[in-house]
């Protein structure tokens, strides 16, 4: 099949997601074409060439809507991923009468959909890992017992805070404004802040360098969400699969999905409350044994079932099939 991929507009991570997806596609022997969210004549004309069988996009809020009549005429499937749910969810539910096929990260917002569009065909799916940018990489020695990277959210600010109070453990946080929040940073030599984004290659290179990642999910109505219908998030953030393909050992707190992606007696360790969190940072810091233990079963895991690749198979499925879910989750790997 012929694939047009409209970039989502964004920068940092999508760049990221755009291209593994699109090499996903090529792996299966389909053609790609790729073009921005905006409308041009010189868009309008490479579409009219290329002829897409199938057209594919991440995010959908900065598509031009003048592209979007152009696509809507040429009949060709309509695809989208909706990958910011339900965090944004006031926004994506607008985008979904104008695709055929509604692909979505999180199972909160798939239950929502699913009711409020019965007859639309519409489908859970997990963002993968790429493991081109996260595998494990040899390391002499550990930099840091305990490596938390993400916009620091207040249940994560309280979790670190924490941290610093009851361990003595070396600890560092990657991300924007961490610096704001932590206010004694300055004066804690055990703890190293980077205060912006990270490219994927030195998130990999800190997953490898540090004993133990903390990977603390947002919580669905943060003050700043555009998620007024206050859809609770019940899927397990894409971070894990990228901390798993590492061969990272990760704490992470509790989503009803986890157990359809992993087996929580072998592969992941997780946690209900950040006193509970502590208790095992205690207990797996000087147990490499069982970080090794958990870590190797996760990231066999990632690799056999949770990269982009298996995740553009299974759209790869629904469109030729044309087969549709009929209200349950499916699953999106075999």
């Amino acid at each position: 099949m012929k694939i047009l991929l409209i970039s989502s507009g964004y920068s940092g991570i999508y760049p990221y997601f755009e291209k593994a997806i699109e090499d996903a596609f090529i792996f299966f022997d389909h053609i790609v074409t790729k073009i921005q969210s905006k409308y041009t004549i010189e868009a309008i004309e490479l579409i009219k060439n290329f002829k897409p069988d199938v057209i594919i996009t991440l995010v959908g809020f900065n598509i031009d809507e003048k592209l979007m009549d152009f696509l809507k005429k040429i009949k060709s499937p309509r695809c989208i991923w909706l990958t910011e749910d339900p965090f944004y969810i006031d926004m994506s539910i607008h985008l979904v009468s104008e695709y055929d096929y509604i692909f979505t990260i999180d199972i909160g917002a798939f239950e929502y959909y699913k009711k409020k569009f019965p007859q639309k065909h519409i489908y859970h799916l997990p963002l993968g890992t790429d493991p081109l940018l996260y595998y494990a990489e040899h390391k002499e020695e550990y930099l840091y017992d305990v490596c938390l990277v993400g916009y620091p959210y207040p249940e994560r600010i309280n979790l670190v805070n924490q941290l610093l109070a009851h361990t003595p453990y070396s600890l560092i946080l990657v991300g924007p404004f961490w610096k704001k929040f932590i206010k004694n940073h300055k004066h804690t030599s055990r703890l190293t802040i980077i205060n912006r984004w990270m490219e994927p290659e030195a998130v990999r290179s800190l997953f490898n360098r540090s004993k133990i990642i903390l990977n603390p999910h947002r919580t669905y109505n943060f003050h700043k969400n555009k998620n007024t219908l206050e859809i609770e998030n019940k899927s397990i953030n894409n971070r894990t699969f990228d901390i798993a393909a590492c061969g990272a050992f990760q704490l992470l707190s509790n989503k009803p999905d986890l157990q359809m992606h992993f087996d929580i007696t072998q592969e992941m360790v997780v946690y209900s409350s950040s006193e509970e969190c502590i208790e095992l940072v205690k207990q797996f810091i000087n147990d490499e044994n069982s970080r090794n233990f958990y870590r190797r079963n996760a990231q066999k895991r990632v690799a056999g079932n949770h990269t982009f690749t298996h995740r553009v198979e299974f759209i790869l499925k629904q469109l030729e099939a044309n087969q549709f879910l009929d209200g349950s989750v499916e699953k999106f790997y075999e």
